[in-house]
């Protein structure tokens, strides 16, 4: 994120979303992550729910379109007290509605008549949208992309890229009094985060996924796949304070797409098929305690139609705390889940190993009874031996974990690890665990310990629980990074087999770029994505960076 140290104290205050930005449009739009450090909050530290908003911002996000109007009436006509442009009136009047049909089904963000720029929920590069402008005994013409239709029927509108350029003009009108209404449907939402790509020399083949959003809940998240040449190739958008993360496409068995998101509109894991078409929403199943517990947007893994791996916060009392004896505590574990078919073939809790509790670095006073978040996973993967690695922050650890019983196998990292890790070969508040394709595992090193993130990769002999030191080319242990960055949460880290690496930042302070690729034997550089803020945001950042082909 592009952002600045020089952050006042002052009140930030962005536009409504449908408004068109201008000079005057922001108040104070330069304050980055420093602030909501400096403001008294641990900055997402939590990431468990599904705004992720500060408290001390929820009530300027509730605020702010007043106070953006009371403060914007004076910029000469930045702002509007009547709302979006509005198109002639004699026509909009005749009209009930006006409704599309794009990528995946995606409908528009506002099915108002009266409003001049209309845009989708979801938008493919290359698709087409179908627009449709309804009315009961109205006679009507509506010409758009070459071709002219009445009422209540669609016209096609192509988009051969996701920028202005594809911005499309339709004209709608009253046959009988002769008035004409235009509109324009926007290839992207005028509230897209905007990015921009620095060096892009040779990059990794492969389409970039993120999930922009603005941890202060001003602006509209999104999901994005940025193809190499850097331009947008799809997007889907949800309202303020309703994120998305984790986006990723899978090969099911067979050979068919999958691309899937947590989608907190829904509090579940959308997942579509290759026309973004939505297919089920994914949550959690009841676990052996008894508790439904909700899903969680960390990660999640699809091994097949109806076959998932997903995570969840168990906030539940227990009464097994070793250094806490007798003492019913009310703790948040962390739980994990395999369904198959509608069915919890397994689930495995934090709580249900005791001995996890005196591994907890943070978040661990159980005596507060409070719901201590004392493991905190925030990611999964199935290893070749069909069981688990998950990746647990607050132990600053990483586990593996026996898909038959649950137990667990091996601790890499925090204070108890079994691979005797120097201090320098420990990470601290670490995202993102991951094979790599020669076998290394890889993990995102936030470094919140000294505040200089890398990605590491460590070569294991799980048998001995050693690093490995007899291969030189695959050294037990190896940390890259390039453009400097302090982390503070988030990120990841995907090693590819020609030695580069794909580095999402997550959260940080500062200004820098959000998505590095670069050589890990020389640390060149061969591609910078930034996300930058804008009229609607004092900034944006995304959960991951993840490359797929």
């Amino acid at each position: 994120m592009n952002g600045t140290g020089l952050c006042a104290s002052t009140l930030n205050v962005t536009a409504p979303q449908w408004q068109e930005p201008s000079r005057c449009m922001v108040v104070n739009l330069r304050c980055s992550a420093e602030n909501r450090l400096r403001n008294g909050g641990e900055a997402m530290s939590g990431f468990k729910g599904t705004a992720m908003i500060l408290d001390a911002h929820q009530l300027l996000v509730r605020l702010a379109p007043w106070v953006a109007a009371a403060v914007l009436g004076g910029c000469g006509g930045g702002y509007s007290s009547s709302g979006p442009a509005q198109v002639n009136s004699t026509v909009s009047n005749l009209l009930s509605s006006v409704d599309a049909i794009g990528v995946g089904g995606a409908g528009l963000i506002s099915n108002d008549p009266t409003h001049q720029f209309l845009a989708l929920q979801a938008n493919l590069k290359g698709g087409s949208a179908q627009l449709r402008f309804s009315c009961a005994g109205c006679n009507i013409s509506v010409a758009a992309a070459g071709s002219t239709v009445g009422a209540n029927q669609y016209v096609t509108i192509p988009f051969a890229t996701l920028d202005s350029s594809s911005d499309a003009t339709i004209t709608v009108t009253d046959n009988v009094s002769g008035a004409i209404a235009t509109y324009t449907l926007r290839a992207r939402p005028v509230d897209h985060p905007p990015y921009t790509v620095g060096t892009n020399s040779n990059p990794e083949p492969g389409d970039l996924y993120l999930t922009p959003f603005d941890p202060q809940g001003f602006a509209a998240p999104y999901a994005y796949i940025v193809a190499s040449d850097g331009s947008l190739k799809y997007y889907y958008r949800n309202r303020p304070g309703l994120e998305i993360h984790d986006f990723k496409k899978t090969i099911i068995p067979g050979g068919a797409i999958r691309y899937s998101f947590y989608d907190a509109a829904d509090s579940a894991i959308r997942v579509m098929d290759a026309g973004f078409n939505l297919l089920t929403k994914v949550t959690a199943l009841p676990f052996p305690d008894g508790n439904t517990y909700a899903v969680d947007l960390h990660d999640h893994v699809i091994l097949d139609d109806g076959h998932y791996i997903l995570g969840v916060y168990a906030a539940k009392t227990v009464s097994n705390i070793p250094a806490l004896p007798g003492q019913s505590l009310f703790v948040s574990g962390a739980g994990l889940q395999e369904i198959q078919n509608g069915v919890a073939v397994f689930s495995w809790l934090s709580t249900d190993h005791p001995e996890l509790y005196a591994c907890s670095t943070s978040h661990n006073d159980f005596a507060a009874n409070n719901g201590a978040d004392y493991a905190h996973w925030n990611s999964v993967m199935v290893d070749a031996d069909t069981n688990w690695i998950a990746s647990f922050k607050y132990l600053d650890a990483v586990l593996k974990i026996r898909r038959s019983d649950g137990a667990v196998t091996w601790i890499l990292g925090g204070p108890c690890d079994q691979f005797g890790l120097s201090a320098t070969q420990k990470f601290s508040h670490q995202h993102h665990a991951r094979r790599a394709a020669d076998g290394r595992l890889t993990v995102f090193d936030d470094n919140n310990a000294d505040g200089n993130s890398r990605a590491l990769a460590f070569n294991l002999d799980e048998a001995t629980k050693t690093l490995v030191t007899t291969n030189p080319a695959l050294p037990g242990f190896a940390a890259f990074t390039s453009d400097a960055h302090a982390s503070f949460n988030l990120g990841s880290a995907q090693l590819f087999a020609d030695g580069k690496v794909l580095v999402g930042w997550g959260e940080f302070l500062g200004a820098a770029s959000d998505v590095s690729e670069f050589d890990t034997a020389s640390g060149a550089l061969s591609f910078q994505l930034t996300l930058h803020p804008s009229a609607y945001s004092n900034g944006y950042f995304s959960y991951r960076a993840q490359k797929f082909q």
